[in-house]
C-alpha cells in the first residue's frame, strides 16, 4: 500500500465522522485543506527564509574526480551517437552492407558495450564503498 492510500482513507473517515469526534488532523495527518493549499504554503515558506545557504568549499581533487567521471560519461554518449550515425548512414545508402561494414559495426557495438560495463562496474564499486563508509560511521 503506498503512502497516498492511507491519507485518502483517513480523509474519507474524517468526512463521515460527526463534528465532535477527533479528526485525522489531531493525529498529525494532513487534512484536505493542507493538501489543497500545499503549493501556496510551500511558496510562502520559501519566501520567508531569505538566508542563502552557502555550499561548502570543494577541493581540487574532488572537482577533478567529478570532471573525469563526466568526461567518461560524455565519451559513452559520443560512442552511442557514432554507432547510431553509422547505422543511419548504412541504412540510407542504397547499397547493401558488406561483411567488412557489418564486422566494423559489430566491433563498435561490442566496444561500446565494454565501456558501458566498465563504467557500470566502477560506479557500483564506488557506491558500495560509500555505503560501507556510512555504515562504519554510524
Amino acid at each position: 500500500m503506498d503512502s497516498i492510500t492511507p491519507v485518502a482513507f483517513e480523509m474519507a473517515a474524517a468526512a463521515a465522522q460527526p463534528s465532535g469526534v477527533a479528526t485525522a488532523a489531531a493525529a498529525g495527518a494532513p487534512t484536505v485543506f493542507d493538501l489543497a493549499n500545499f503549493h501556496a504554503a510551500y511558496a510562502s515558506a520559501a519566501q520567508t527564509t531569505p538566508q542563502a545557504v552557502q555550499a561548502p568549499k570543494v577541493s581540487g581533487t574532488e572537482t577533478g574526480g567529478f570532471h573525469s567521471v563526466m568526461v567518461m560519461l560524455q565519451g559513452l554518449n559520443g560512442d552511442a551517437e557514432s554507432i547510431g550515425t553509422a547505422a543511419l548512414q548504412n541504412k540510407s545508402s542504397q547499397a547493401r552492407m558488406t561483411p567488412g561494414d557489418m564486422l566494423a559495426m559489430t566491433t563498435q557495438a561490442y566496444e561500446f558495450l565494454f565501456h558501458c560495463e566498465v563504467t557500470s562496474n566502477v560506479a557500483n564499486r564506488t557506491s558500495e564503498g560509500v555505503q560501507q563508509l556510512f555504515q562504519q560511521q554510524s
